[in-house]
């Protein structure tokens, strides 16, 4: 029973449709499209882009240690230094 209120109900609505449809132009077939230009970077971009950042990372690190180690030879004369004035205490 369903089966045939289905088909009775897509029947009416096909008839239905069609009753207000028109009968479409052909239309010609669209030229066949170009094909895509490159998107995105190429390889030698790609490749100068990755040095150049590697090359300011390598700078700013080189930077940074020269910083720490100049900071660390200053404390280690200071340390070194107060060490010989304690000894030069104790020997007087």
């Amino acid at each position: 029973m369903i089966r045939t209120l289905y088909t009775f109900r897509t029947s009416r609505m096909q008839q239905w449709s069609r009753m207000l449809a028109t009968d479409a132009k052909p239309t010609p077939p669209k030229p066949p499209s170009p094909p895509p230009k490159m998107a995105g970077a190429g390889l030698f971009q790609r490749v100068s882009s990755f040095l150049v950042g590697a090359g300011l990372s390598a700078l700013a690190t080189q930077y940074y240690i020269y910083q720490e180690l100049v900071d660390g030879n200053a404390i280690m004369l200071k340390k070194q230094k107060e060490l010989e004035q304690r000894l030069s205490k104790l020997e007087k």
